[in-house]
């Protein structure tokens, strides 16, 4: 199986447009799914949803989408570029502040107390899911305007995490997904409360014929037990 973040296509398997928050689990979804039910191998592609989107709208061969969000499925949906009736929400996600070992003990109600010059990665909010989710959360905290010259943006949320893992911020919003392995970063928060958006992997065809038939069957396997089972190891919750 073959995967990668930024862009592939191989039009000698069917292809599948993947949030990069999913790049851990879906390998082992996949191999899952082909183990069980065998046919034609099914071929990952990640990136931000937004930029995703943006490659299906433009033509890519890309016969189904796995999003970090509803909207840009929706997007797709409505300019007819996917089926409505394949859509379904696969599995959930949330949000967790991180930052460096010994920084500074922040929290989502307390990112006021940053460090003087120091930054804040979070996604784009304008093309990345776990952007607007963020920018979501910090609005209802109040923290939204006062932080908008501390903001540095990520193409998708593994750009985000860099930004820490490399030292270039003092902290950055991701998913809980996004750090269950990594002994470089610390979680300082989790969004928790009436504040806290819903974060939901949403996917849905965008093909029709012999490969469209093989994604929705892919889709019925990620809701199925044996899906929700592998995406619960990765940190995912349940759709319901």
């Amino acid at each position: 199986m073959t995967g990668c973040l930024g862009g592939c296509s191989s039009r000698d398997a069917v292809v599948l447009a993947v949030a990069a928050s999913l790049r851990h689990a879906m390998p082992e979804l996949l191999e899952a799914f082909v183990l069980r039910e065998g046919g034609k191998q099914i071929v990952a592609t990640y990136g931000g949803s937004g930029t995703l989107r943006a490659q299906v709208e433009a033509g890519a061969p890309i016969d189904g989408v796995v999003l970090a969000g509803g909207p840009p499925v929706d997007a797709l949906i409505q300019g007819e570029y996917a089926d409505a009736d394949s859509r379904r929400v696969v599995a959930t996600n949330t949000l967790v502040l991180i930052g460096p070992p010994g920084g500074t003990p922040l929290t989502f109600a307390t990112l006021e107390r940053l460090p003087a010059g120091e930054k804040l990665a979070i996604g784009d909010p304008h093309s990345v899911p776990v952007g607007s989710y963020t920018r979501e959360a910090f609005r209802k905290l109040g923290k939204w305007e006062p932080l908008q010259d501390r903001l540095v943006f990520g193409g998708h949320v593994a750009a985000v995490l860099a930004y820490v893992r490399r030292g270039e911020v003092a902290a950055a919003v991701v998913y809980r997904t996004d750090v269950l392995s990594l002994e470089d970063v610390v979680v300082l928060d989790e969004a928790r409360g009436a504040w806290a958006p819903r974060a939901e992997v949403v996917a849905a065809a965008t093909s029709e014929g012999a490969a469209g038939a093989r994604v929705r069957a892919f889709l019925d396997f990620l809701v199925s037990a044996p899906g929700r089972e592998i995406l619960a190891r990765h940190g995912f919750g349940s759709p319901a």
